[in-house]
Parts: structure tokens; C-alpha cells; sequence
């Protein structure tokens, strides 16, 4: 083959790629503000002025915002999640942008029941019944941390093999005591347990977190219109790092915390956000 051929064929193959990345479907209903505030949450108003001259969001103090259609993803799969911003007025704003996990039964998944310690796993040694606060487990040495730090939550029914199978965890109840007598670890739970539990029921350490999934965090004045974002990476088995969708996750919602715990009349304005499946290259 020529080279003037060899070159054609080149710049038709990148001409394709580029073309099937411009193709790439965003899943975000109304994420340009063209349909005013359809599907959107706790956002005050549209105004004109967006970036490439489109239609934008706008939002003053701080607000938690997001989209109400739940996503369907394949979590073993990678997104591009990405918006636009820009500071309303000359004050900084503390923007927080990444996504709400939900699980296949729609409920969502709360980063306590992921965050699993590792090799924390141990058995209950008595049998405990429902409405009962104390938990008599084998051996809760390595939990000893959580604890004195006190964020320590005990998970029942859980898969101990390693696979985590059993992520997200919602048998979760926060520890109020810990302590050793007789060679067997006796846990006090804040509220009565809602089921029973025998003896040999296999149990873990959970570390409790209030956190979401976040793609991107920064303090700024977004003079001009920014595009921010990042790659949400394929599922972890346990855990909940950021960008990263966490186990369990089947659906997702967008979430802006605009103006985070700010109080100083910070406005912060955005749109043409978009959650685009990443294809894998071939």
C-alpha cells in the first residue's frame, strides 16, 4: 500500500474515533437547563448566559443539589462525569460534584455500609435476640481503633470469604461499647437489634462515614466557565474511594453540593452536565 493511502486510511480511522466520541450518549436528562428546572432538586432558578451562550443553572448559599431520575450504569464499567461552572458573583465558591450510589433494589447505598474493615471478620458466640443491645463475638481485637475513635459499627450476616458479597451491608449498628471479659468480646449497639442472630452468625467491623461519592472538590472563584469532572472508575469490593463506584451500585443520580457550608451569599452557576459511559477500546 502507498504511503499517501496509508495516511488516508490513518486519518479516516481517527476521523471515526473522534466522530463515535462526539456520538457518546449523555445520561443526564436535562443536564443543559434547556427544559428550565425538570428533573432537578433544590435548584433556585435558570438563567441566560451559560457556557457557549446555552441556558445555566444557578444557585446562591449553600445547597445540596441533585438530579431525580436514577441511572442505570454497569458499574464494571468506566464513566466521564463532567460539568461546567462558573462563580456567580466575586466570591469563592466550595463546590463538591460526584454522584448519589444506589443499589439494584433502588435504595441508596450509604458509604457506612461499604466501608468494611479488612480481616475484621469474626462469629457471634451467643445466641441474641431481636430487641436485645449486647452482642457476645469471639474475638474483637482488631476493632479496638474504631472504636476509641468512635466509629465503630458492627454488620451482621456478612460474607467472610473475602468477596464481600454481601456489600452494601444495611444490618449495621453503631457500637456505644467494647470490651473483653473471659477471653469473649462483648459489644454494646446504640439501638436494639431488629432481628435474631445464633450463635456462629458471622459478623464485621464497619467504619461509619457520612460521606458521598465525590469526582471533584475545590475552593475557587471560577472566573470564567470551567469544565470539571473526572473518570468514575469500574466497582471496588469494598470500600468507598472517590471517583470510584462502590459495591453494589446498579443506579446513580447526580449530586452538586454548591456553596458547601458557605453563609456569605456565594452564587455559583452551571450546567451541560453529562455522565457518558466510557467504551472500552478495542
Amino acid at each position: 500500500m502507498k504511503k499517501s493511502s496509508l495516511l488516508l486510511a490513518a486519518t479516516v480511522i481517527v476521523t471515526n474515533i473522534f466522530a463515535n466520541a462526539e456520538k457518546s450518549e449523555n445520561l443526564v436528562i436535562n443536564g443543559n437547563a434547556a427544559n428550565g428546572l425538570n428533573n432537578w432538586e433544590n435548584i433556585q432558578q435558570v438563567v441566560d448566559g451559560g457556557q457557549g451562550g446555552a441556558k445555566c443553572f444557578e444557585i446562591t448559599g449553600s445547597t445540596q443539589i441533585n438530579s431525580l431520575a436514577l441511572i442505570p450504569v454497569d458499574a464494571q464499567s468506566e464513566y466521564k462525569l463532567t460539568g461546567w461552572f462558573k462563580s456567580g458573583n466575586d466570591k469563592p465558591n466550595n463546590l463538591y460534584f460526584g454522584l448519589l450510589l444506589f443499589d439494584k433494589s433502588k435504595r441508596p447505598i450509604i458509604s457506612s455500609s461499604v466501608n468494611a474493615l479488612a480481616k475484621s471478620e469474626t462469629v457471634v458466640v451467643e445466641n441474641v435476640k431481636e430487641g436485645e443491645t449486647i452482642v457476645k463475638i469471639q474475638d474483637a481485637s482488631t476493632w479496638q481503633l474504631l472504636f476509641q475513635k468512635k466509629r465503630l459499627m458492627i454488620a451482621f450476616d456478612v460474607d467472610a470469604s473475602g468477596a464481600y458479597s454481601d456489600l452494601p451491608n444495611y444490618r449495621l449498628y453503631n457500637v456505644t461499647h467494647l470490651e473483653e471479659k473471659d477471653g469473649i468480646w462483648q459489644a454494646t449497639i446504640a439501638k436494639p437489634l431488629v432481628a435474631d442472630y445464633s450463635a456462629g452468625s458471622k459478623v464485621r467491623a464497619h467504619e461509619a462515614s457520612s460521606s458521598y461519592m465525590y469526582a471533584y472538590i475545590k475552593k475557587r472563584i471560577f472566573t470564567d466557565w470551567t469544565e470539571c469532572g473526572s473518570t468514575i472508575k469500574s466497582m471496588v469490593k469494598s470500600g468507598m474511594p472517590t471517583s470510584t463506584f462502590w459495591p453494589g451500585t446498579k443506579y446513580v443520580k447526580i449530586l452538586i453540593l454548591a456553596n458547601c457550608e458557605q453563609k456569605d451569599g456565594e452564587t455559583l452557576q452551571f450546567g451541560s452536565i453529562r455522565l457518558e459511559k466510557v467504551e472500552s477500546k478495542k
